[in-house]
């Protein structure tokens, strides 16, 4: 069991809503004047479609192979949520309240099956999935009607965990009194649930200093998934296309108004919940998501650039090992060097025994770093470097062909590296460092570029960021290394091969670094739909990720200051074929659900006092903090920058 953060919410209660973008929501008076009383969560996103995956993601951690709105044909065997927090050793409880629920009419039995009492629906009751919890008595008693959230307040009962699922005509699902929704669900939509919200939280008092709730009770109000037959793209296949940002906001008597821009999802939740109650993991998407740090007073900020003691006239790379910071860079006569940082010393300067003629990158790997780095002949060469052996003597050559840009990154827990580089035709390839070995054949990624790309990895997911052919935009293309984010769906009213994921493969479809805000799209006017909002730069490339969030550092264009963005949203899948919204594509593309079609950066901004003209910049990170290294001039002295949560 980990050690608890410091609690600083006693009790959670999360209400879930249906099916609607953000910018639909906050149309209306009542859920904006909400946002505002609370923490808006400008950037949230469901994680896919159609609403019971992101039920069952909300408490599982992953999709357990659901890409449908029926019940699963047998039983999910997966933990979840529940089983963390009984096990936890601080008398920890949970209850899910069903808004008109009637557990008398389906009493439980070993062999019981949950059933729709509508408008209650199983659909919108993800315990109602799991094995774990349908086949014991004593947690299935858990889920309970609305009558008894308020007996339980009253009873001072109220537990550290409590969910809670409004009928499917309070929650925007439908019009009221009816299994209909209007052609367009937004506006009516949305202010048939604010007017229950509203009901709601004044029969609670809540928000204000009179709330029925316990004191210190953190009350997120989201949604389940963004659009449902929005006009703006009416031409479109799907029926749930654009960005699939939804509505949040945090509530409570312990809450400082304002608007959080970082993105975060359901998985970001589950895994704040773990780190207030100091709660194991459940191992899958929430075990490296970010998590709602803010809360906490911390916020992810960098520090004013400071020397050291590096000089190169040429590449510098760098990677944490053994608590320390390892830098090697291009030294005089092109000796490749290195120097070690401890957070606050720099160790003298060191050879590794090769020289360089370019581009260098570092990783670690297992016990040890690799190292690789171009020769004079453009090839790349690769070294290993641990402790006990110092580096290898005799380094192996790993391409045999002249290559442009390449890139290194770790993943499977340090125990993997993936290489990318970039082929005198500008084709992307990749190649798999394991156990000790490289893999003897490169891949071909499926995608070109005629300038910088690197690598990153957040989860159980790799990042190929590069430069797009003819232009300054930067591509974005997964790799999914899990197999518990691989969904592969039978055709139904609901889903269908379109759906389906991969893993350990490249997706086929590239989509840009991008922000998604809102505004008058031409097609509904007078309604605020998604605009993408796509960046441009200049290389380097660089990143680093910490806390569950990837930080993207690189030029502008036609200026040296540095920029930054950043990618925070766990648990994105790897389309198996490529992502197309042409009908007539049907059968052969994806749709793009769960995938980076649907998923968006964070706000750019510059990192003052940092400029970098040339190509000498690397970024890593060393226990909390991303240590940023730059050339500030065109070659000499390297500077740093810090950035850290504080």
């Amino acid at each position: 069991m980990k050690n608890s953060v410091g609690r600083v919410f006693d009790h959670i209660l999360i209400i879930m809503f249906e099916n609607q973008y953000r910018s639909y929501v906050m149309e209306n008076s009542y859920m904006r004047g909400l946002a505002a009383q609370g923490i808006d969560m400008a950037n949230y996103f469901g994680v896919m479609h159609p609403s019971q995956t992101n039920y069952i993601a909300s408490i599982a951690g992953e999709l357990c192979n659901i890409t449908y709105d029926t019940p699963p044909k047998s039983l999910l065997q997966q933990r979840t949520i529940v089983d963390l927090i009984e096990e936890s050793p601080y008398d920890l409880a949970w209850k899910a309240y069903m808004d008109s629920y009637m557990p008398q009419n389906t009493p439980w039995t070993p062999e019981f099956v949950p059933q729709d009492q509508y408008p209650y629906v199983i659909k919108h009751n993800p315990f109602s999935s799991f094995a774990n919890i349908v086949r014991n008595k004593s947690r299935w008693e858990r889920i309970v009607d609305e009558s008894q959230f308020w007996k339980d307040l009253l009873n001072g009962t109220f537990p550290q965990y409590a969910w809670f699922t409004p009928n499917m005509w309070n929650d925007g699902h439908y019009t009221n009194g009816t299994q209909d929704d209007p052609h367009e669900r937004a506006p009516a939509l949305v202010d048939q649930l604010a007017v229950w919200l509203e009901s709601f939280f004044d029969a609670l008092r809540f928000p204000g200093p009179h709330s029925h709730l316990p004191e210190k009770t953190l009350v997120v109000v989201t949604f389940d998934e963004a659009d449902f037959e929005a006009d703006y793209d009416a031409t479109r296949k799907y029926t749930y296309d654009g960005p699939n940002q939804i509505y949040t906001v945090l509530l409570g008597d312990t809450i400082k108004p304002g608007v959080e821009e970082e993105g975060y999802n359901h998985y970001s939740l589950i895994k704040t919940i773990e780190e207030n109650f100091g709660l194991a993991s459940l191992e899958k998407n929430d075990t490296n998501s970010n998590w709602f740090q803010f809360l906490w007073d911390k916020r992810f900020r960098w520090n004013a650039p400071t020397d050291t003691a590096l000089q190169t006239k040429g590449s510098i790379a760098a990677t944490a090992y053994q608590g320390v910071l390892y830098t090697v860079y291009e030294g005089d006569n092109s000796n490749l060097c290195f120097r070690t940082f401890d957070g606050e010393t720099w160790s003298s300067e060191q050879h590794v025994g090769q020289k360089g003629c370019g581009q260098l990158a570092l990783a670690t790997c297992g016990n040890g770093l690799i190292l690789t780095y171009e020769t004079t002949d453009k090839t790349i060469s690769s070294l290993t470097y641990s402790l006990e052996t110092g580096w290898s003597k005799s380094p192996q050559q790993i391409i045999n062909k002249a290559v442009g840009y390449f890139a290194l990154t770790t993943y499977n827990q340090g125990n993997n590296l993936m290489l990318a580089w970039q082929t005198a035709d500008n084709d992307i390839f990749s190649m798999i460092y394991t156990d000790g070995k490289w893999s003897d054949e490169s891949a071909a990624t499926g995608h070109q570029t005629d300038g910088h790309l690197t690598l990153a990895t957040l989860g159980a997911s790799v990042y190929l960021i590069y430069k797009m052919v003819g232009s300054h935009q930067m591509g974005m293309v997964s790799y999914n290394t899990a197999d518990f984010n691989v969904v592969t769906a039978e055709k139904s009213s609901y889903s269908g091969p379109y759906d389906n994921t991969t893993q350990n493969a490249w997706s086929p479809s590239v989509f840009p670094v991008a922000h998604f805000s809102h505004g008058p799209n031409p097609l509904t006017p007078g309604e605020n739909e998604p605009l993408l909002q796509p960046y441009q730069a200049s290389g380097p490339f660089v990143t680093s990720t910490l806390d569950g969030v990837i930080h993207l550092a690189h030029s502008g264009i036609s200026n040296p200051l540095v920029l930054t963005e950043s990618f925070s949203l766990s648990g994105i899948m790897t389309p198996l074929k490529p992502i197309s919204y042409n009908k007539s594509d049907q059968t052969t593309t994806n749709n793009g659900y769960g995938t980076l079609a649907q998923a968006g950066w964070s706000r750019q901004t510059p990192i003052n006092g940092v400029y970098n003209p040339g190509s000498s910049m690397t970024m890593a990170c060393l226990g909390s903090k991303v240590i940023l290294l730059f050339q500030p001039k065109t070659s000499g002295d390297i500077q740093m920058c810090v950035g850290k949560y504080c």
